[in-house]
């Protein structure tokens, strides 16, 4: 299984550029659908190409599923942005896309995720409410996320505007193994071990 998860894209995401040239790209912005702000989807969605990337582009909570389906199995990298985490993780799950993300890091595809993208692969979700809203209309009995990963990602740590929040969430729980990351860092997950980078 092989990860690569961080707070800001645009920042880190050449560190994965030897992985990239040439591989086929999805890109699924559903984080970030509702939110206001959306600049970073774009950054990423340039680097992406800048890094000579095939990407293809869908939205989960909106394209048949068979169609994601095809999507996930002409990928070799699957990219999710940043945006809303419970969004997210509640459209994964109840699209059954989580079964597709399981699937294909089994046979070796990369996944990258982008702060939402990357907090959902955590065993639990609930430690970032003090970061993200839980919409109106959320489904889920819980909070429980993929379980890819065994510690819990704080993206944007003390970067504005999440400055007050994400060491909110440092202060809060103690008891979780939590994995700030800045702007500037991600963590790689591959062969069983991880490592933080910078850049």
């Amino acid at each position: 299984m092989r990860l690569f998860l961080c707070s800001h894209f645009k920042q880190v995401g050449t560190l994965l550029k030897d992985e990239v040239a040439g591989k086929h790209v999805l890109f699924i912005p559903t984080a970030s659908i509702h939110e206001h702000y959306k600049e970073y989807v774009a950054s990423a969605r340039e680097l992406w190409k800048e890094m000579n990337a095939q990407v293809s582009e869908i939205e989960i909570s909106s394209m048949p599923i068979n169609e994601v389906q095809k999507a996930f199995e002409n990928a070799d990298i699957i990219y999710f942005t940043g945006g809303n985490t419970f969004f997210l993780i509640d459209q994964i799950k109840k699209t059954g896309v989580d079964k597709f993300i399981e699937k294909h890091l089994k046979a070796g595809k990369w996944y990258v995720g982008e702060s939402a993208g990357a907090i959902v692969c955590a065993q639990e979700l609930s430690y970032i409410k003090l970061m993200d809203e839980v919409p109106d209309d959320f489904s889920q009995k819980d909070y429980s996320g993929l379980g890819l990963i065994d510690c819990y990602v704080v993206p944007h740590y003390l970067c504005p505007p999440f400055k007050e929040s994400s060491q909110q969430i440092v202060d809060s729980y103690l008891n979780l193994n939590l994995c700030p990351l800045d702007n500037s860092q991600a963590i790689l997950v591959e062969n069983g071990t991880t490592r933080k980078l910078s850049v």
